[in-house]
């Protein structure tokens, strides 16, 4: 059987949008960036903290997984360390790189989504919409400047897996995707995307292709951590904890915490279903993954993982591809019902300005949104306030927890960053999923390595009552 290419719908004119994205996310991201150095310059967030100094830790024979427990998966380890040797040692050096790094991935994951966005629908005004609705929520642009987050560098190469797969670039494809999974673990959904979508165009060649890339990148993972005798550590720590010892939120919860995370953008999020839904019914041959990555990443938030705003990053690269999905024959059927009325030129004749008329409308709409989210996160309008009960009303009640972070005789994660602590037990960090999982497994604050399987797995020692807790 022949597979023929499912050719890319680009347009007969040029990709206009980054000319119009691009300006608005350099503004935001560096003029974001110089205000940090000006006013906040060098303060550092607890998860960044971590992860910096793990990847400075690494350095001085630090081994993730053995030498410190958490639940993240290791290319950010990588990342941090390849960082920190640039650096020289110095903490102050390598939280600029940091920052200036993650800034960096954050801003070319928007207008990765953008190009992805224009790769789909061949529009200029769909691709700009969908960098648009990326920055509906503002932690996107705010908390790179407080260092590395594993979800920003998990996004960054999710999105660069979907525009390599759609140029035709299946190996390349799959390793993006595998470094995706290695970041975060919902990252995983884009691995099986980039297979189906590789076979769809271009056939099971192609699929194997990029099985193979994501093999390459797995394969290194595990025959360094082997090597360094974590391996089992990591698979324990990355995977089977986040899954014994995940956050026990209910689903009302999540949902409330959706709200709170996309504010006055949360009217996005039904027309994001109109174009998924779309996409399922004009053509789902060829865009059969924009809802079905829509549905799984969804599925994550309602039901896994929503402990915050960077919990929500990657399904909101599928809201606003299917927000671009949507703008074509939303903006279609808006014009020709104004056409209708007001115009009666020829289709040839009003084909340009209905382009320049449909980019300034989605630039107006969706930077109006932009704007209110910072309103949003900056300010306190009632809705804010009244889901926000919502959600404290929502959280499960539960057993006292056993364990809490303040059993543990360890200083604060930015003391030991700012001062190059080496700790003398592996549970510094202390995150809700850790604490849980000590609870869970008998095992002890003060480990100093925590090198193995669990002797013992207990849920219901595990289950706590207080705060919404996080991954890392």
């Amino acid at each position: 059987m022949r597979f023929g290419i499912t050719p890319v719908h680009l347009p007969d004119d040029r990709p206009g949008w980054i000319a119009a994205l691009g300006p608005i996310v350099a503004v935001l991201f560096v003029g974001g960036f110089v205000a940090y150095l000006l006013t906040e310059w060098p303060r550092i967030a607890t998860d960044p903290a971590f992860f910096q100094h793990t990847g400075w830790y690494v350095l001085q024979g630090g081994v993730p997984y053995v030498d410190v427990w958490d639940v993240n998966p290791p290319v950010p380890f990588a990342i941090t360390a390849a960082l920190a040797a640039v650096s020289g040692g110095d903490m102050l050096v390598l939280h600029g790189l940091s920052v200036a790094l993650t800034v960096l991935v954050a801003a070319a994951s928007v207008m990765l989504v953008g190009w992805v966005a224009y790769l789909v629908t061949g529009q200029n005004a769909a691709a700009i919409a969908a960098g648009l609705t990326m920055l509906v929520v503002p932690e996107l642009f705010v908390l790179p400047l407080l260092g590395v987050r594993s979800q920003f560098y998990s996004l960054f190469f999710g999105t660069l897996a979907l525009a390599l797969v759609l140029r035709d670039r299946p190996f390349l494809a799959g390793a993006a995707a595998a470094l995706s999974a290695g970041s975060w673990q919902a990252g995983a959904v884009f691995a099986p995307l980039v297979v189906g979508i590789a076979a769809q165009r271009i056939g099971p060649n192609a699929a194997l292709r990029a099985i193979t890339g994501g093999g390459v990148v797995t394969g290194l993972v595990v025959l360094a951590f082997a090597a360094a005798g974590a391996l089992v550590p990591m698979i324990v720590q990355a995977i089977v904890a986040p899954l014994a010892a995940g956050s026990s939120s209910t689903l009302a919860e999540h949902v409330y915490s959706i709200l709170l995370v996309f504010g006055y953008g949360s009217l996005l999020l039904p027309v994001a279903l109109f174009g998924w839904v779309y996409a399922a019914v004009r053509d789902l041959r060829d865009q059969w993954w924009v809802p079905t990555g829509g549905l799984l990443l969804g599925l994550q938030v309602l039901f896994v993982d929503m402990d915050g705003a960077t919990d929500t990053f990657l399904w909101l690269a599928f809201v606003a591809i299917g927000v671009a999905i949507a703008v074509d024959p939303l903006l279609t059927h808006a014009y020709r019902s104004v056409t209708a009325v007001t115009d009666r030129r020829p289709t040839a004749a009003i084909r340009p300005n209905r382009r320049l008329l449909s980019i300034v409308a989605v630039v107006a709409v969706a930077g109006l949104l932009v704007l209110s989210g910072l309103v949003w996160n900056t300010g306190s309008p009632s809705v804010k306030s009244t889901l926000t009960s919502m959600e404290q009303e929502a959280e499960p009640e539960g057993e006292t927890p056993s364990v809490t972070p303040g059993d543990a005789d360890v200083p604060s994660m930015r003391t030991i960053y700012w001062e190059q602590l080496e700790p003398e037990t592996c549970h510094y960090r202390l995150s809700w999923n850790e604490v849980r999982w000590v609870a869970m497994t008998d095992d002890r604050l003060d480990r100093r390595q925590c090198d193995g399987w669990p002797s013992r797995l207990d849920r219901a020692s595990g289950e706590r009552s207080l705060g919404n807790p996080g991954l890392g």
